[in-house]
């Protein structure tokens, strides 16, 4: 009987970054390394326009040891996905290209309205009933998203996450 390879997540958000590889893809997937880099990619976006130099070479150094950790490892399959800082910036395309080839996957860029989705399947896979808003604060976005049990509804964003915030008070 074959053992299923293990699979990674890379999280490349506008505060930090960071790698969470599971045992396997399954209902429960039991994680077996996590690791987070505080880069601050979303600290200087709001009043730029463009993700800083420093924080894109704090990222991009935190990705090529996370990709050497999932090939130590013997990841299967490695899904990154990337969130506001990367959305918004006017150099975010070419920031994201530069993670692609370091990670040697596609990155996907989240829209607010699917963050708020996965934030509210997070809870719905984890909580018995819900039934609320979900709220999901990070460095350059805040999601909202209604839930009642096991029905999500339509997400909604607003530029108010951490480091937007100190950006925009100076």
């Amino acid at each position: 009987m074959a053992v299923a390879a293990p699979v990674a997540v890379i999280d490349i958000g506008s505060n930090s970054v960071r790698l969470v590889v599971y045992e396997a893809l399954n209902r429960a997937p039991t994680p077996i390394f996590n690791e987070k880099a505080l880069c601050g990619l979303g600290r200087e976006v709001l009043s730029t326009g463009r993700l800083a130099q420093d924080a894109v070479e704090r990222a991009l150094s935190a990705l090529k040891r996370f990709r050497a950790l999932c090939d130590a490892m013997g990841v299967g399959v490695v899904y990154a996905l990337a969130t506001a800082a990367a959305r918004d910036a006017e150099n975010g395309p070419a920031f994201i290209g530069e993670c692609e080839a370091i990670c040697r996957t596609h990155v996907e860029i989240l829209s607010g309205r699917r963050e708020a989705e996965l934030a509210a399947f997070g809870i719905v896979s984890g909580v018995h009933g819900p039934d609320g808003v979900v709220g999901d604060l990070g460095g350059g976005s805040l999601e909202l998203v209604d839930v009642k049990r096991l029905k999500v509804g339509a997400g909604i964003t607003l530029p108010l996450g951490v480091l937007a915030l100190q950006d925009r008070s100076g």
